[in-house]
């Protein structure tokens, strides 16, 4: 698995969805979300999006889609310490900036540590501190990401085509759209249990927990939730918060009552 630091070009060249989402789920940009309760299929679908891109690695960091395998591309300070891609990887003064055109610019700053486990020359494993922070703009709007993961993961069989992951994960992601005087705030934390992942389905995730706490606002109103997912295979997942089910289709991002 390797740190997802240009993908974030790509997700933003797109964030504009993110608006046209919330006018069509009837946000009123007057409405005060210190004072309003979002509704739950507003909530849902943004832990649903926020769980979906944070695991592929969309906000920085970690993607789960990098599998087992170590890369030594993912900053230009990563620094081996070992033979055979076993020991520490280290980038403690990670800062880059990334532009696309003339509109887009964004800045990535933190620092980032794996200890690669092996068994003899091959990587079989390893467990990995991350914490990235992204700031930019756009064309009529301003993001800031902000992304702590500290994960183990565990090859599974002889070629890491499936392996598992466990911790936790931080996911902050604030929008403001100034053009239209609109904004959405998803501050979600996670600990992952015993994800089951087979790299060769599009790395599915077949089995495996989660507990989440998730609190956002949008124009139209704010929310603080916890809960539990569980993962379903078929890259499905099952949101569950207040007594009430919802599907997530983890390829999407997009949640269904269920």
């Amino acid at each position: 698995m390797k740190l997802n630091l240009r993908s974030i070009l790509p997700l933003l060249a797109g964030v504009a969805v993110l608006y046209s989402a919330c006018t069509k789920t009837g946000i009123n940009v007057k409405s005060d979300p210190s004072t309003v309760k979002a509704s739950d299929n507003v909530a849902s679908s943004a832990i649903a999006d926020n769980l979906a891109k944070s695991l592929a690695g969309s906000f920085g960091g970690a993607s789960l889609n990098d599998g087992v395998t170590p890369s030594t591309n993912a900053s230009s300070k990563l620094k081996v310490q070992s033979t055979y891609s076993c020991g520490f990887y280290i980038d403690t003064s990670l800062n880059r900036v990334f532009n696309q055109g003339d509109t887009l610019k964004a800045t990535k700053t933190g620092g980032t540590k794996y200890y690669f486990i092996c068994d003899g020359n091959k990587t079989v494993g390893y467990d990995s501190v991350d914490s990235l922070n992204t700031v930019g703009s756009g064309p009529g709007y301003s993001f800031v990401y902000n992304i702590v993961q500290k994960y183990k993961v565990r090859g599974l069989n002889t070629n890491n085509s499936n392996f598992s992951l466990d911790g936790p994960m931080k996911a902050y992601v604030d929008n403001e759209y100034t053009k239209y005087k609109t904004f959405s705030r998803v501050h979600n934390t996670y600990v992952f249990t015993n994800l089951y992942v087979h790299g060769a389905d599009n790395f599915d995730i077949t089995s495996g927990t989660a507990t989440f706490r998730s609190e956002g606002k949008t124009n139209g109103g704010g929310w603080d939730y916890s809960g539990t997912i569980v993962f379903l295979g078929n890259h499905k997942a099952k949101l569950t918060f207040l007594n009430k089910i919802f599907l997530i289709d983890l390829l999407t991002g997009k949640s269904t009552p269920a």
